[in-house]
C-alpha cells in the first residue's frame, strides 16, 4: 500500500516549488512498491509538471505496462510530444483517445500526426474533433490545416476568414490565413500583413513566414531581419538557418551563405554514413559523394567531381547513373545502399563550398554533360516544353509552376511544333493540348530525356531537373523564372553563370506570367531563333 501521508507530503511540496525534497519522497515510495502502477504514474505526471519529460516518460511507459488507463495514456502522449517525438506521441494519444475523448487529446494527436507526417489520419481526426468541439478555436485552426492538406484551399479560406470575424484576436487564424493567401492567390503582399497580425497577436512563428513573404518579393533586407529574429528566439531551428543562409547565397554572399546552408537537415541521407564531412576537414585519399536534394540539384553539382583530389565514389539516383557514368567513366557510381558508412562522405551540393571554389569561379558553364542525339525529324522549329516544377515542398512548386493553361498562346504558333518533357503532368497538360507530342510518356531515365533534348532547337521550361539538364548540355534553353526564384539563380534577370546556354525570363512582377511568356513566344516567331 502506498503510504499517503508521504504521498500528500510530496504533492503539498510540489505546489509550495520544492521539487528536489518531493522528488526525494517519491524516490522513497518507489523504493518500497516499484511496481505499483498507480505511483509510477502519479511520479509520472509529477516529472511532466516539473517539465522533465525524458524522466516522465521514463515513469509513465513503466506504467502503462502494467495498466492502461485514460490518464497515463495520455500524459505519456504529451510527454512524448514535448519531447518532438511525434511519431511515438501520436501512437499513445490516439490510446488515450479511444479510452477517453478530450479536446485536448485531439488537438495534441493532431499537431503530432502532422508533425509525422501521417496527413490523412490527420485530416480524419481534425474532421472528428470539429464535430464534436465546434467552438472550440484549437478545432477550427485544425480544420483549416486538414483542408488545407486536403487541397481545399478556397473552403479553408472561408472557414478561416468566418472565423476571425468571431475570433479577431486568433493568431494562428491569421497565420493560416496568410498562408493560403500564398497558396491560392500568390499574393505574398496580402500574406505578409496576414502574418504580421499574427505576429502582432503573440504567434512568434509568424517571424519566419515575413521573412519568406519578403524573400519571395525580393525584399532581402527586409527578410534576413525576420530571419535573425527568428534564429534570437529560436537559435537551432533548422529551417530558418536554412533559408537564411539561401536568402544570403541570393547576393552571392558565398562564405556566411554557406556556413548556415551547410547545415540543412540531411536525415534522408544521414542514416547511410557514420563519417560525414565537416567544415574544416582535409579530404583523405578516398571519399563518397552523395547525390543529395532533387535531380536538378545533382545534375548541377556534378560538375565539380572533377576538382576532387581523393579517389571519389559518387551515389547516384538510378535515373542518372547511366548518363554519369557515360560522362564520368573513371568514377564509380554506386547505388545509395552500396554506400560504406565509415568512409569520409560529401554531400554533392556542398561540393562548391568544400572545394572553395566561389560563385566567381563557376566551370564548365559552357556545358559538361554529352549524350547522343535522339532522331526527331520535323521541318518546324522544335520546341521543348516543362511547365511544372517538381515536389520540393507546396510552396516551392506552385512558385516555380506555370499552369499549362498560360502556354496556350505559344502552343498555337505555326512555325512551332511543341513537344512535352513533363513527366509527372499533375496538370494534365498531355490529355488536355493533343496539340503538343508527348515525348515524356517514353522517359525510362535521363538517358533518355538528355538524348530527346539535344535534338530541340530550344527548350523552354520553369525551374526544375530539365532546365539544369539542358543547360548541362549545352542546349539552347529559354528558363522561365518566379519573381523570387531560388538562390542558385542570385538575382540575375537575364543570363546565369552555371549555364552560357540559357537565357532567363523572369517575372516582372510577384503574379502574372504574362509578360515573360509574351517574351519568350516573341523570340520564337523571330526566324533566328532557330
Amino acid at each position: 500500500m502506498i503510504d499517503i501521508n508521504i504521498l500528500n507530503k510530496a504533492i503539498a511540496l510540489t505546489q509550495k516549488g520544492r521539487v528536489l525534497e518531493a522528488e526525494q519522497l517519491y524516490q522513497e515510495l518507489l523504493e518500497q512498491e516499484p511496481d505499483n502502477y498507480v505511483l509510477l504514474s502519479t511520479v509520472g505526471l509529477f516529472y511532466v509538471n516539473v517539465c522533465d519529460f525524458r524522466k516522465a516518460s521514463e515513469y509513465l511507459e513503466k506504467a502503462v505496462k502494467i495498466k492502461e488507463t485514460p490518464g497515463t495514456l495520455s500524459a505519456l502522449g504529451f510527454a512524448k510530444f514535448e519531447q518532438g517525438e511525434f511519431e511515438s506521441a501520436a501512437e499513445w494519444l490516439e490510446k488515450a483517445l479511444a479510452a477517453g475523448e478530450s479536446a485536448d487529446i485531439y488537438h495534441k494527436l493532431i499537431i503530432s500526426l502532422f508533425e509525422s507526417k501521417s496527413y490523412k489520419k490527420a485530416v480524419e481526426y481534425a474532421a472528428k474533433m470539429f464535430e464534436k468541439y465546434p467552438d472550440d478555436i484549437r478545432s477550427v485552426t485544425n480544420k483549416v490545416k486538414a483542408l488545407t492538406q486536403s487541397g481545399k484551399l478556397i473552403e479553408a479560406e472561408k472557414l478561416c476568414v468566418e472565423s476571425l470575424k468571431k475570433h479577431p484576436e486568433d493568431s494562428g487564424l491569421w497565420f493560416h490565413l496568410g498562408y493560403l493567401k500564398e497558396l491560392i492567390f500568390c499574393d505574398d503582399i496580402q500574406a505578409r500583413e496576414c502574418y504580421k497580425a499574427a505576429l502582432e497577436l503573440g504567434n512568434q512563428d509568424a517571424n519566419y513566414n515575413i521573412a519568406v513573404s519578403c524573400q519571395k518579393l525580393g525584399e532581402y533586407d527586409e527578410a534576413e531581419k525576420y530571419y535573425r529574429k527568428m534564429l534570437e528566439l529560436f537559435p537551432n531551428d533548422m529551417d530558418t538557418m536554412t533559408s537564411l543562409g539561401m536568402c544570403l547565397l541570393t547576393r552571392k554572399k558565398f562564405k556566411e551563405g554557406y556556413d548556415l546552408f551547410f547545415q540543412r537537415n540531411k536525415s534522408s541521407l544521414d542514416k547511410k554514413t557514420n563519417n560525414p564531412w565537416k567544415p574544416g576537414e582535409e579530404l583523405p585519399k578516398e571519399v563518397v559523394v552523395m547525390c543529395d536534394q532533387g535531380f536538378g540539384d545533382h545534375i548541377q553539382f556534378i560538375r565539380y567531381i572533377p576538382f576532387i583530389k581523393s579517389k571519389v565514389k559518387v551515389a547516384a539516383a538510378k535515373q542518372l547513373r547511366e548518363l554519369f557514368k557515360k560522362n564520368y567513366p573513371q568514377i564509380e557510381f554506386i547505388d545509395y545502399d552500396e554506400i560504406n558508412p565509415d568512409m569520409k562522405s560529401l554531400r554533392v551540393t556542398d561540393l562548391a563550398y568544400i572545394l572553395d571554389m566561389d560563385f566567381d569561379n563557376i566551370p564548365f558553364s559552357e556545358g559538361y554533360l554529352e549524350s547522343d542525339t535522339a532522331e526527331i525529324q520535323n521541318d518546324k522549329l522544335k520546341v521543348g516544353l516543362c511547365w511544372e516544377a517538381g515536389s520540393a515542398g507546396i510552396r516551392t512548386m506552385i512558385n516555380r509552376t506555370i499552369h499549362i493553361k498560360c502556354f496556350e498562346p505559344l502552343l498555337n504558333l505555326e512555325n512551332i511544333q511543341v513537344y512535352s518533357f513533363q513527366v509527372r503532368d499533375t496538370l494534365k497538360g498531355n490529355e488536355n493540348y493533343p496539340q503538343m507530342i508527348n515525348l515524356a510518356k517514353d522517359f525510362k531515365d535521363f538517358s533518355d530525356t538528355a538524348k530527346a533534348l539535344k535534338a530541340m532547337d530550344v527548350v523552354v521550361t520553369v525551374d526544375t531537373s530539365v532546365a539544369h539538364l539542358a543547360g548541362a548540355l549545352g542546349v539552347k534553353t529559354f528558363l522561365l523564372l518566379p519573381y523570387a526564384s531560388d538562390w542558385r539563380w542570385f538575382e540575375d534577370t537575364k543570363t546565369t553563370p552555371w549555364y552560357k546556354s540559357v537565357r532567363i525570363f523572369k517575372q516582372t512582377d510577384h503574379i502574372s506570367w504574362e509578360e515573360p511568356i509574351n517574351n519568350v513566344i516573341n523570340l520564337l516567331n523571330n526566324p533566328e531563333s532557330k
